[in-house]
């Protein structure tokens, strides 16, 4: 769960630096849970998880790091993740990225909107493999100042 949580903020944060027109800073993203669908998992699990509150992440983009953009996020992945696809135009934003691990494999999708100083995207992540999930997420973000 923290994995794909943290995957989904990796191609959030990283992603809007480079090729958007977004300021280097102190950023915060919040992501919401909306659905998850977990065949697998008892009914309670799937429920604790859609009640979970927001997963607050605060991280300080670099100048270096908004010039390296979303190739950041592969970079990080150490050669486990790959875009399919990446659009960030006209203040929208559509990326594709799928990930392999040794459990199985997930694709996650970014879809919303952008400026210099806010991000709002709604995502959708799928688990195949030993874990298979289905999840929704909403991310805001916004930048809050200099680092």
């Amino acid at each position: 769960m923290k994995r794909l949580l943290a995957a989904a903020a990796l191609l959030l944060l990283p992603a809007a630096s480079g090729s958007l027109p977004i300021q280097p800073g102190k950023w915060q993203t919040i992501v919401t849970i909306l659905d998850v669908q977990m065949p697998s998992a008892p009914p309670g699990v799937r429920a604790g998880m859609r009640g979970r509150p927001p997963q607050i992440v605060t991280a300080c983009v670099t100048p270096q790091q908004a010039a390296a953009g979303p190739q950041a996020v592969l970079a990080a992945s150490k050669g486990k993740c790959r875009y399919t696809s990446f659009n960030a135009s006209g203040g929208r934003l559509n990326a594709v990225m799928q990930c392999g691990f040794a459990t199985g494999a997930m694709t996650v999708t970014s879809t919303g909107a952008y400026s210099a100083t806010t991000l709002d995207l709604n995502g959708s992540s799928v688990m195949s493999g030993k874990m298979q999930m289905t999840m929704k997420t909403h991310t805001i973000g916004r930048r809050l100042g200099p680092c």
